[in-house]
């Protein structure tokens, strides 16, 4: 099985300067092609100084096509952000603000290739579940230069009107998707499956993601393309085994979205644990309240945890897309840097502005760079020279093996010979599960 086709729309900002003209500048010059297609600048229809460079539908399942696309692709900013200089202004990442002014908000696009109807449908069903991982992944708040820091999870979809949480979907034919319409219809007065966090796309069989904040470094988009495309590799490897992906409680899935886009990494998020209890107690012949009337905090794990798990789980998908450690270097400094505090892209700007590097230079920098790991990979080698490393070939070594931690702990574990005896170690010498000597026999003597 190969990984699936993508095509991303990467959102930018131009400041300064008349957006049409930054266009038809670029427009003249021509944009680099990928795949045989052009890549497309075109401008947000309702803000003006938004413009989004979308790529053509790609294969990236390997090191070579991604290093071939992200090359492409900061290339092609790179022609906009000189455009945007000779015309007098500057070109950013939405909510980044240079000059003191608001910046508008906005995304990454992602569109994933589904192979048939039912694989569109568990790719969707897939990544709904892991929807508010993925807002808190990729969330971000606004950037604003001597400004305090906003440590809101993702300012984006906090400030959106026209974001809706992703329904379960039985299936992608066209009769239930009018009832999935309806049901939007209903309850939140908005009939377009294109507003929610993932839809499937009608007519083309693919997927659309849209609940990621557009990134301040290519590197941190990179990642995010090779996450989605792990995932995609997942519900494929569940279809071709006769697998679909369950339905999550909505409300359960709308409060985890809640607290993502409020907090970030610092949420709680709430496990579904109801199907698991169920088999447990019902084998232990338990009653179901005592479940439902279970504390609610015991069922949360902080989303940190969750993050560090699902990385963990996709490492056999990682491998099989050749990934390197340094390309998903952005999702592994959110959740293994020491000290416990993530560190992103964004964070390195407040660090050049104290050295003296200028703010713009910096984030133009972060944009075009398209190398795995970008400005970010040299941070955390300059400040975690040693751990650092180590996180990377910890990695390295996982990534070459294909086994997640759990599996890698049960490959190296030896295996129990037939017929063993437990460990008497364990007990005790004599064997008294204490280690206390052994005792007389009944009706003996002490030797």
């Amino acid at each position: 099985m190969g990984a699936a086709r993508q095509a991303l729309a990467k959102g930018l900002v131009v400041q300064g300067a008349d957006p049409a003209a930054v266009l038809a500048a670029v427009a003249r010059s021509g944009l680099p092609s990928l795949g045989g297609e052009s890549i497309r600048l075109e401008q947000h229809p309702r803000r003006q100084e938004l413009i989004r460079l979308t790529t053509p539908m790609t294969w990236l399942g390997t090191r070579g096509a991604r290093r071939e696309g992200f090359d492409a692709l900061g290339y092609a900013i790179d022609m906009v952000a000189t455009a945007a200089r000779q015309a007098g202004g500057l070109l950013t990442a939405p909510g980044l603000s240079l000059g003191g002014s608001a910046v508008p908000l906005d995304g990454d696009t992602h569109w994933l290739e589904a192979a048939d109807p039912v694989e569109q449908e568990v790719l969707c069903n897939l990544l709904r579940r892991h929807s508010p991982l993925l807002i808190a992944m990729a969330g971000r708040g606004s950037f604003v230069r001597g400004g305090r820091r906003d440590r809101i999870g993702s300012r984006w979809l906090a400030d959106s009107h026209e974001h809706l949480a992703a329904r379960f979907l039985a299936s992608v034919t066209e009769r239930h998707l009018y009832r999935v319409q309806a049901e939007l219809r209903r309850r939140d007065g908005i009939s377009h499956l294109d507003r929610m966090d993932v839809a499937p796309v009608m007519g083309n069989g693919s997927v659309l993601v849209r609940c990621l904040d557009a990134q301040t470094s290519l590197a941190e988009t990179r990642a995010h393309v090779l996450l989605l495309s792990a995932l995609a590799l997942r519900a494929r490897s569940m279809v071709k085994e006769g697998r679909r992906e369950g339905p999550v409680s909505q409300r359960l899935l709308e409060e985890n979205r809640a607290r993502a886009i409020s907090d970030g990494l610092r949420a709680g998020m709430a496990e579904d644990k109801r199907p698991r209890e169920r088999e447990r107690d019902r084998d232990r012949g338990r009653r179901e309240h005592q479940v439902r009337d279970a504390p609610p905090d015991e069922r949360k794990i902080p989303a940190r945890q969750a993050v560090r798990a699902l990385l963990d789980d996709l490492v056999p998908e990682f491998s099989r897309l050749d990934a390197t450690p340094e390309e998903i270097l952005p999702l592994l400094c959110l959740v293994e840097l020491p000290g416990g505090q993530p560190l992103r892209a964004q964070d390195l700007l407040t660090r050049s502005a104290g050295n003296g590097q200028a703010l713009p230079e910096a984030v133009r920098t972060a944009l075009t760079d398209s190398r795995p790991g970008g400005p970010l990979l040299d941070a955390v080698l300059a400040e975690y020279p040693g751990s650092g490393q180590l996180m990377l070939n910890v990695w390295r070594e996982a990534l070459e093996s294909g086994l997640s931690l759990r599996a890698r702990r049960d490959h190296d574990r030896p295996p129990a010979r037939s017929g063993s005896r437990p460990d008497q170690r364990r007990r005790g010498r004599a064997g008294d599960r204490r280690g206390r000597p052994a005792g007389p026999s009944k009706g003996g003597k002490q030797q």
